[in-house]
Parts: structure tokens; sequence; C-alpha cells
């Protein structure tokens, strides 16, 4: 991580940038982090807008609307955030000073994260709007009258529910095969399994963990936020799974494992293992520690 004043000039992120393998410079201010330079600002500014890199300050070309994330904030806090906000960098802080930056290219190289959630950050940063290319297409158009411009969002938008079917309808799946269950009744169990699951977690943990699955799915678990509740056991969410798809306590167990295997696949490697701390005894079993 580089951090440059705002008056620092191009050329100097330029040469920091190079020497350092970074694509990005961090703006310091006078109460903190005040922005951010990526080597795309660069190029469109010096080439596209042809200014002098010697001369120009950061403070004119950098990007003063940052996204950040406290020190104390989870990997998939940033995950999410990259997700939201379609950018591939975000700076830690703490109490408004950079302290840190956790790249798109960091989460690659780690490797806890699923590629859903690597491509989902990929899809919003190109579904960005631009003066050529509404919000929700992934490239650019030549102008089109208002009528096919509705129709290329609408397209976008059939698109995007298309990819979160596709997600949702994996993981109903991992539970359905192993557990021999129909798909509408995996559903019902995959519901049933990760509400009782949140409730046994803090809010903040449940929060993160449904922040991490499929966003049709996250709807659906908003009631099951107000956790912990300690009388939520593993004995518990089998009694609750045996009453609802109509089966016995074995197979109700093999239910509940395969749920939390889904669930597993679909969150980083380091959520899994947050989950599993705050989890009791009988119940840890369900999460086994992650080896990456």
């Amino acid at each position: 991580m580089v951090i440059l004043t705002r008056q620092s000039k191009i050329y100097q992120a330029a040469r920091a940038m190079a020497d350092n393998h970074i694509g990005s410079v961090l703006v310091s201010g006078p109460n903190g982090l005040a922005g951010i330079v990526t080597d795309r600002d660069l190029a469109l500014a010096v080439i596209g807008g042809g200014l002098d890199p010697r001369t120009t300050p950061l403070g004119e070309v950098m990007s003063e609307d940052v996204v950040t994330c406290e020190i104390k904030a989870e990997l998939g806090d940033a995950v999410r955030l990259m997700q939201e906000h379609g950018v591939r960098r975000i700076p830690v802080t703490e109490k408004g000073r950079a302290v840190g930056l956790v790249t798109f290219d960091d989460l690659v190289v780690d490797g806890s994260v699923p590629p859903e959630a690597l491509r989902a950050i990929v899809s919003a940063q190109l579904e960005v709007e631009a003066p050529h290319k509404p919000a929700g297409l992934l490239h650019p158009e030549r102008p089109e009258r208002p009528e096919r411009q509705a129709a290329g969002r609408a397209r976008a938008l059939m698109r995007a529910k298309a990819r979160a079917e596709a997600t949702y309808s994996k993981l109903v799946k991992a539970v359905a095969q192993p557990a021999k269950l129909d798909p509408a009744r995996a559903e019902r169990a995959l519901l049933v399994g990760i509400c009782m699951l949140c409730r046994r977690l803090s809010p903040q943990e449940a929060h993160q963990l449904v922040a991490q699955l499929p966003s049709m799915l996250q709807p659906k678990l908003e009631k099951c936020l107000d956790g912990p509740d300690r009388k939520v056991t593993a004995k518990a969410i089998e009694t609750e799974l045996a009453s609802v798809l109509g089966v016995d306590a074995q197979a109700a167990a093999a239910t509940l494992k395969s749920v939390c295997n889904a669930i597993t696949e679909s969150i980083a490697a380091g959520e899994v293992d947050e989950i599993r701390g705050q989890l009791p005894e009988d119940m840890k079993h369900l999460f086994p520690l992650s080896l990456k």
C-alpha cells in the first residue's frame, strides 16, 4: 500500500505504482483518507485528458467517493462492498486513517472466496453505468432510441435474474442430491437449516453469513437474524427438519449435514471458521476447521 498526498503529482503516482508493482495509490488529506487513484485513472487523465503528469496534482484526478471498511471488518464485508459498489479495491481504515488495502487480486490469490462471489464482483464493475452503456449492461452499445434502451435494461435485468436463479438452484441441488430430496423439499430443508443456524449466531455473524449466500435466499432469512438463541442445537435443528420433511431422525441428521456442507461451499473459508467459533461443541462437527 502506498499513500501520497493531494499535492503529489501524477508522475509520482505512476512511479510508485511501477516501483511497487501495484495498480493504485491512496491519497491522504488533513482528516485522513481523501481518495484513491488507479492506473486506469492515470491513463485516462494523461492520455485521454491531455493533462501534464509532472504538474497535475493527484487531487485533480483522484476518486473522492471511496468505499472503505473498518479494520475490524470481516473478509465477507469487503467482498460484499465490492459487489455492491462495483469496485475492485477497498481501503481498510482505522478511525478514518488508511491502514491497509484489500484488492480483487488479493481475493483471487487467497483462494478463500468462492468463484461465484468473484464473478459477481467483476459483473458488478462491468455493469456500472457509462455514457454509452446503461447500468446493468456488460459492454457499451451504440446510442439507441429510448424504447431500445429500455429493452436493453430489461434484458440486463433478466440476465441478472437468471444468474441469481442459477446460483440459488445450485445451492438447493447441493442439498437435494446427497440428502436424496426433491428440489422443493431440499429448498424447505435449506431454509429451515440456515434459519435456525442464523438464530444460534450473534446478529452480526448471522448478517455476515447471509450476505455471502445467494441473493434470492437473503430476503427469506431476514426474520432469522435475532440471535443468539442458545436453545438451538444440532438436535433441535434435526427435530425440526424431521417434522418439516416427514423423515426419521437419521435422515434428518444427514439432511442437516448436507445443508451445512452446501453452506461451506458457498461462503469464504474464513466465514466458516467464524461460524464454527460461535457454535457449541455439539454443533462444531457440522463445520470442520478450514484447511486453507
